[in-house]
């Protein structure tokens, strides 16, 4: 009986959510479903009040694990994830302007704010100069994004809720670590290129966006666009990808069409912010309007963060070694990021990202 209330309380939550994000507060959806979650409450009820508690991918209410893994549920447990949101607990009392304004900061870009009867959790990242930490931060998120792309195609869904966790995982190991380079992963084999080269892209991001000033919901997203800037990739044959020589010209254009691919793959995912299919479809196009795909409009600039994911990717993929070129080191691949701003790169963005390098490194 618990079960199904809650499964019903939580998906009226997640419509009145959607009509709030799609529409506004005065909406008629968001105002009769969050008066149907709130008719509900009076059956969840213990002692007083009722408490949602996330732990992990798990959802305890009262005390109690709650075992569907439904859309909504998933849903729900990631808009509380973004909100860095772990315990809700609504008391007697609740009334329904009360609950209404609850929801509406659910699905704000703001953080949500307490109310008199409705408390939240909001997990707090202490800052420590531990590498240690950091370390251990930086191989769970690694682990999860390894994971996920593992046996990854076209005819299997990513693991979103395990990429977003990632990022919350490298987010805070950016607050425990300063020295961005000594977080960026180094390839050992081909067989980790991939998800490393994913990873370390969506870190060097993130950096960026963090010296920029960019702060919560939407760093997030961010973090994920850098993460799945490439996963067009997958539908490019095994013959091309792989291949450890140059490409032929008709092998060429084969891989140019992973940006298309992947923009296409992630805009058909209701689970992906609509930052990750602009990103995976602008992130080899140039600063000058050039690159791929060619769209014919020399006069487009790519979005901000595609023009931060082309300076992320080009740097990690020069420092990687490949089996058809050595790597670089990081102060020649500086040097030709600084040559090609203004051209390939943003060069407000070239700046920024290499005086924050020159604060965190002395190797710079």
């Amino acid at each position: 009986m618990l079960q199904t209330k809650v499964s019903e309380f939580v998906s009226h939550v997640m419509t009145a959510l959607s009509g709030c994000t799609l529409y506004s507060e005065q909406h008629p959806v968001f105002a009769e479903y969050a008066e149907k979650a709130a008719a509900l409450l009076e059956d969840l009820f213990v002692e007083g009040s009722v408490s949602f508690l996330m732990i992990g991918e798990s959802l305890i209410v009262n005390d109690t694990p709650f075992l569907e893994k439904s859309f909504s549920v998933a849903n729900f447990l990631k808009r509380l994830r973004k909100k860095k949101i772990e315990k809700i607990v609504i008391r007697k009392g609740t009334d329904i302007e009360e609950f209404r304004q609850f929801i509406a900061g659910l699905a704000s870009r703001g953080e949500v704010t307490p109310s008199p009867n409705i408390s939240v959790g909001i997990v707090e990242i202490k800052l420590k100069s531990s590498g240690t930490d950091a370390a251990a931060l930086l191989n769970k998120g690694l682990s999860k994004v390894k994971s996920s792309f593992q046996g990854f195609s076209r005819f299997k869904r990513l693991d979103i809720v395990s990429l977003e966790d990632a990022v919350l995982d490298f987010i805070s190991t950016l607050k425990k670590e300063i020295n961005v380079l000594r977080i960026v992963s180094p390839v050992k084999s081909h067989s980790e290129y991939t998800y490393i080269h994913a990873t370390n892209v969506a870190v060097l991001t993130l950096f960026q966006a963090e010296a920029l000033g960019i702060r919560g919901e939407d760093l997030h997203d961010i973090g994920l666009a850098g993460l799945l800037h490439d996963v067009g990739k997958m539908f490019v044959p095994a013959e091309v990808l792989e291949k450890k020589s140059a490409l032929t010209p008709e092998e060429w254009l084969e891989m140019k069409k992973h940006p298309i691919h992947g923009a296409i793959y992630l805009s058909r995912m209701k689970d992906v912010p609509p930052l990750a299919p602009i990103v995976a479809f602008e992130h080899h196009m140039k600063y000058n309007g050039s690159g791929y795909p060619d769209t014919k409009r020399m006069s487009r600039k790519q979005h901000i963060v595609s023009q931060m994911v082309t300076v992320a990717d080009f740097f990690d993929a020069l420092r990687t070694e490949r089996p058809y070129r050595q790597s670089l080191d990081v102060r020649t691949v500086t040097g030709l990021l600084k040559e090609g701003a203004n051209k390939d790169f943003n060069p407000e963005l070239v700046g920024s990202f290499l005086s924050g390098l020159a604060r965190v490194s002395d190797t710079l």
